[in-house]
């Protein structure tokens, strides 16, 4: 492509810099999104106490379950949509619904006050524009950066991601003692008004193909073909779902439970979560700065530390488990961004909304169920047994995917249309 001068006009295809740091249209993105998830972090530490005190477990845990059923029943619908019509678009009409939404739950609440009924509406809403949001927010760094600037791009926005929850989730405490709910709902709006400016500014410099379609239901048929038909997708998308169904009950419930059966308390186990924060964050500025020539088989390699770490937990004293939470987070700060980045340079642009929605849906579905069977292995088998058997199971993944020749020697391209 013949490098032109930047420009406003986005009809005129205009040349990404070559470095991400040169990069305006980039880093303002990133970093408004880093403003909206403390934004996002502040509302969530204020709903959750809220839910907390309405008197009834089962309806706090309702409350903040409502924002995940609609993203399950319409994520892969907000991904046929991504593929279908512009990315930017969507955002920036998801951005307004919650601008919107927030704006009628602050007159609500100073009509009538906290309600289960107003936390579980808000929760809804924000779950629609979040299957909206979430797919085309996928698909937008690829019309706006070089695809070899896609992994440093995915470091960037994860690391402002982990320093959103540092810095949002005390200020969400502080701010819902000073102001209450209704401070806390003020300033997530103001977040999201933050990224709708920055969204209306940013132009994407290349436009992505479309999908072909008669229809939406044709076009998810379709997308759900691609996955199947094409190896290289497929073979990266099982890699990706198995990563999380391993990892996150063991860290999530196999910590908390070795620091109960062990006495650590909660200051012992408050530390281990430090730890793996911390890791990641150094992961995270690490490879910023490494570009590995094959991503995919450098993050799976790595990979493999964290799974042995994982077998530490119900067998180890706490300084082995403290030294193994933070290579865990280490390996996940590298090699999330090297995941995240090699998929969306992989996937063929007119797809890449619904693969990644059947990717975010996998989750969502997959991770319950395996902190259940997790939680059920502990307690029958014993907490070290059920560790060692997930960290096996991640280990067989992960030779599954260095056998596949599409993950083991994937490069990502210079160009941007290669």
């Amino acid at each position: 492509m013949t490098a032109v001068p930047e420009v406003d006009d986005p009809g005129v295809k205009a040349e990404a810099p070559r470095s991400l740091w040169r990069d305006r249209r980039a880093l303002g993105w990133a970093f408004a999104t880093g403003v909206s998830a403390v934004g996002d972090e502040i509302w969530y530490v204020a709903l959750a106490f809220t839910a907390a005190q309405l008197g009834n477990a089962a309806l706090a845990g309702l409350v903040l379950a409502c924002a995940t059923i609609p993203r399950a029943l319409l994520t892969i619908l907000g991904g046929a949509l991504t593929d279908r019509f512009d990315a930017r678009r969507m955002m920036i009409g998801a951005d307004l619904a919650r601008i919107v939404v927030l704006a009628g739950a602050l007159l609500a609440l100073a009509a009538t006050g906290v309600s289960a009924g107003l936390l579980m509406v808000v929760g809804l809403l924000f779950g629609v524009a979040d299957a909206f949001y979430g797919p085309a927010s996928g698909a937008f760094p690829r019309q706006l950066v070089r695809r070899s600037e896609l992994v440093r791009l995915s470091a960037l926005r994860q690391l402002l991601d982990r320093l959103a929850g540092v810095v949002g989730a005390p200020l969400g405490g502080l701010v819902l003692v000073a102001w209450g709910l209704g401070g806390a709902m003020l300033l997530d709006l103001i977040s999201f008004a933050v990224v709708l400016v920055v969204l209306v500014a940013v132009r994407p410099r290349w436009p992505l193909a479309r999908s072909t379609g008669n229809t939406v239901r044709t076009d998810i048929r379709d997308g759900l073909n691609y996955l199947r038909l094409t190896p290289k997708v497929r073979d990266l998308v099982i890699t990706l779902s198995g990563l999380n169904v391993f990892v996150s009950p063991v860290v999530a419930v196999g910590l908390a439970l070795h620091a109960v059966g062990s006495g650590w308390g909660g200051v012992g186990l408050g530390w281990l979560t430090a730890a793996m924060g911390g890791g990641a964050a150094i992961g995270t500025l690490i490879v910023l700065k490494w570009r590995p020539e094959r991503p995919l088989r450098a993050a799976v390699l790595l990979l493999f530390g964290q799974a042995a770490s994982l077998a530490l937990v119900g067998n180890a004293g706490y300084a082995a488990t403290l030294g193994g939470m933070v290579v865990v987070g280490v390996v996940a700060g590298l090699a999330s961004p090297m995941l995240s980045g090699a998929f969306q340079a992989t996937v063929d642009e007119e797809y890449i909304g619904r693969v990644g929605s059947v990717l975010s849906l996998t989750d969502d579905a997959l991770m319950p169920l395996t902190m259940v069977g997790f939680g059920l292995l502990a307690q029958l088998l014993g907490l070290g047994t059920a560790a060692l058997l997930f960290a096996g199971g991640f280990i067989a993944l992960l030779l599954y995917a260095l056998s596949r020749p599409h993950v083991r020697d994937l490069r990502i391209p210079d160009e941007r249309n290669s």
